[in-house]
């Protein structure tokens, strides 16, 4: 099979995953693997407004995935994804929550399409500031949206619910498109509705001495509700010793910048959500031997443009990645956290990870 064609098929069925996989099977036309991580983490939480401080041990988002390809004409690659997440320490029995579900089909000179329920478009640029081992990715608007279970796999704007995709890099240049399909009911504060569609396009250009530029839209309609709307930009520089990358995204009634927004109506008549919103993302890397060292820092900031909700910190961090395991710790410094009112009740907190990639 074609290097190139490989290559695009892995891209296409994990997307922004650090998480390895073991082939099982193979043969000239066929692939089949199993993959995942179990990561915990010990995080200390410092007290604020006289509550006291807390410590606990909790899952890190483990979870289990599977592939499959198979060529079916010459350049031609048919491949399928499911990925579920689990909670590591349950005590009791285990939920599994279902987390990719897609078929892909991808060609070295047309693209990769892709059918399910996927890494989305936006996510193509919002990733690049999303690499935080514990914390993060928290103003991108990615994991964010209306609905009050799984928001961004209905926005679209994450892992996007009924998504069709395509994919496709030119010379440097890569495009993104998506389209949702109508979805089921939701809640959003005492009212249901659900998506009538969903639109993405992202588009980005790596130089070659290391830099990437990169903007994403995406747009949701909603049975009689007002819009959601996302657009960022991002920009990225890589090389063997440093990772620098940052993003800045506006979202209209797409994202809550703090938790009493669930109970809140906008004056766009959504609930739990801004009507206007910006985010700001930030890291900046260094590696040393290839990466398996590394020491960085960041910042992530969520504001309510139209009230004194805000929510953000400052993070510094280091990591050890022997292998298939993964140690960090990370500090979340500065912690702000303001309801509508400008009441605060943020708290810094540090956490230490332990993840083994399968």
């Amino acid at each position: 099979m074609n290097k190139k064609i490989i290559a695009l098929a892995v891209a296409a069925a994990v997307i922004s995953t650090s998480a390895s996989a073991a082939t099982v099977y193979q043969d000239g036309a066929s692939k089949v693997t199993i993959g995942g991580r179990l990561a915990v983490r010990a995080e200390y939480t410092e007290s604020v407004n006289d509550q006291d401080s807390t410590t606990k041990l909790e899952n890190n988002s483990s979870r289990i995935n599977f592939g499959f390809e198979h060529e079916m004409v010459p350049g031609w690659i048919a491949g399928a994804k499911a990925e579920w997440g689990y909670d590591a320490l349950a005590s009791g029995s285990q939920d599994f929550s279902n987390r990719l579900g897609n078929v892909y089909f991808l060609n070295e000179q047309v693209g990769t399409i892709t059918l399910g329920k996927q890494w989305s478009t936006y996510y193509d640029i919002t990733a690049w500031t999303d690499v935080f081992w514990i914390y993060g990715g928290e103003a991108s608007g990615t994991y964010d949206g209306r609905a009050e279970t799984d928001g961004h796999g209905d926005s679209g704007t994450g892992r996007a619910n009924e998504a069709l995709s395509y994919r496709k890099s030119i010379n440097g240049l890569n495009i993104g498109v998506q389209y949702q399909f109508e979805g089921d009911d939701i809640k959003t504060g005492a009212s249901t509705t659900h998506r009538e569609y969903g639109l993405q396009s992202a588009l980005s250009y790596d130089f070659d001495f290391g830099i990437s530029l990169g903007g994403a839209y995406s747009l949701t309609k909603y049975e009689g509700q007002a819009d959601d709307t996302t657009w960022t930009l991002g920009a990225l520089y890589q090389s063997d010793m440093l990772y620098v990358a940052g993003q800045y995204g506006q979202y209209e009634n797409h994202t809550s910048v703090n938790g009493n927004l669930k109970n809140v109506t906008n004056k766009a008549g959504v609930s739990g959500v801004a009507e206007n919103a910006t985010g700001y993302e930030f890291i900046a890397a260094y590696l040393v031997s290839g990466g398996e060292y590394q020491v960085y820092g960041g910042y992530n900031g969520l504001e309510d443009d139209d009230t004194k909700a805000e929510y953000s910190y400052g993070l510094i961090g280091a990591a050890w990645t022997p292998g298939s395991m993964i140690f960090s710790a990370e500090y979340k410094l500065g912690v702000t956290d303001k309801d509508n009112f400008g009441n605060d009740s943020g708290a810094d907190q540090f956490a230490v990870l332990a993840r083994y990639n399968f």
